[in-house]
């Protein structure tokens, strides 16, 4: 088991932590039996902790699971069709018709998108693949 030595905010103390990898079931939205396996620091005292380095790692780890099982594009994918598309967030949400504060959470993995959101994202995937370019641009 892997040990590292982390100073802890909560409890203003820094001690050695003994990693741990916990197969869980979470819920994300409508789906409440993802089995994710989480990953934490153990305490002397027994208590888990998240990655004090990366406290948003097991959320990510639970968005994941919950874009697999839907079948969801990917913020990589994402991020990469707009890229390939030439467009700025900002354009690229415009076109789509949805809030640049929105893609932008979707690309950075912070929010998970909803099915119509989705289905855009698969639909202008689908036509960039088709015609090099989305509806409506020519170039």
């Amino acid at each position: 088991m892997a040990q590292r030595k982390f100073y802890n905010p909560e409890l203003d103390t820094t001690e050695r932590y003994t990693e741990v990898w916990k197969i869980e079931l979470v819920q994300v939205r409508d789906e409440s039996n993802l089995m994710v396996r989480n990953h934490y620091w153990k305490d002397s005292d027994g208590e888990l902790w998240v990655d004090f380095n990366n406290p948003m790692e097991n959320v990510t780890r639970s968005f994941a699971a919950y874009r697999s099982k839907k079948g969801y594009m990917t913020p990589e994918d994402i991020r990469k069709l707009r890229h390939n598309l030439g467009l700025t967030v900002r354009q690229f949400a415009k076109r789509l018709g949805i809030a640049p504060s929105s893609l932008t959470q979707i690309e950075n993995n912070l929010r998970v998108q909803v099915k119509y959101q989705d289905n855009l994202f698969k639909a202008a995937k689908t036509f960039y693949e088709e015609n090099g370019h989305l509806p409506g641009n020519c170039s």
